[in-house]
């Protein structure tokens, strides 16, 4: 079908007949969002001792699931292969000392693996599968409490926290880098098995709240910050002193 030329331009264009002459105005649409109020990302390198992920006989002796794996007889190296970090879980979350706003958060990674041992030379003596868990901990602002209580039947909801707390969210990728025979430091014999591990971490701390948002893109976390124990008289020796508790004012 033929579109009739406009004939209020020269350029001898066709109409679009679908093009409104009255668009709509442009809306400011309040939306439910999930707000992060901090992030951070780590890059740690860690060395952890290899558990029984399956029961297995080695040198004359059961190894049940949850055990340390001993070094069979007669082995010579280790590798590890096939490397998975199979669960990451967000142990605690709970206010932290002497900084308001701010929340510790601990979270245990669990690898599983297989270690292969070889001989002398280089013959396959074993292969079994193993485990091993870490866990560290983030420091981040998440913002005070609340003395409201959350409720929904928005079936993305099912773990709701206790009231006034953030939301936690922790990603990972894991990176196997060695595998190494631990000895005794008296008789230098090897007894268990240590892993070296990289991890690639991002925490966020995140709440649910009504925004009018501008999408700028993706954003990187900052590094995140070491964490270890406050020296309470450090932070109390950093406040400042409270003139007006010891100076009340005068009458006006």
């Amino acid at each position: 079908m033929a579109f009739p030329i406009d004939t209020k331009k020269e350029t001898g264009l066709f109409r679009d007949p679908c093009k409104k002459t009255n668009p709509d105005p442009l809306h400011i649409e309040p939306i439910l969002a999930h707000k992060i109020y901090d992030s951070c990302r780590a890059q740690d390198c860690v060395s952890i001792v290899a558990f029984a992920a399956e029961t297995v006989f080695i040198n004359e002796k059961h190894i049940h699931v949850g055990d340390v794996l001993p070094v069979p007889h007669g082995a010579g190296s280790v590798e590890i292969e096939h490397l998975i970090l199979k669960k990451v879980v967000i142990v605690s979350k709970k206010p932290a000392a002497f900084k308001n706003g701010f929340w510790d958060v601990e979270v245990k990674f669990v690898f599983e693996y297989d270690l292969v041992f070889y001989g002398c030379n280089r013959e396959i003596i074993l292969c079994v599968r193993a485990f091993s868990n870490f866990t560290k901990k983030y420091h981040l602002f998440g913002s005070v409490g609340t003395d409201t209580t959350m409720a929904t039947d928005f079936v993305g909801y099912k773990n709701i926290p206790a009231s006034g707390e953030p939301f936690a969210m922790a990603q990972a990728k894991a990176v196997a880098l060695n595998a190494e025979f631990r000895c005794n430091h008296r008789d230098r014999i090897p007894v268990d098995v240590v892993v070296t591990i990289g991890i690639f971490s991002t925490m966020k701390l995140f709440r649910i709240v009504g925004l009018n948002v501008e999408s700028k893109g993706f954003c990187i976390p900052r590094e995140c910050e070491p964490v270890g124990p406050i020296d309470p008289c450090r932070f109390f020796k950093g406040l400042e002193f409270p003139i007006d508790t010891f100076t009340p004012p005068p009458r006006e």
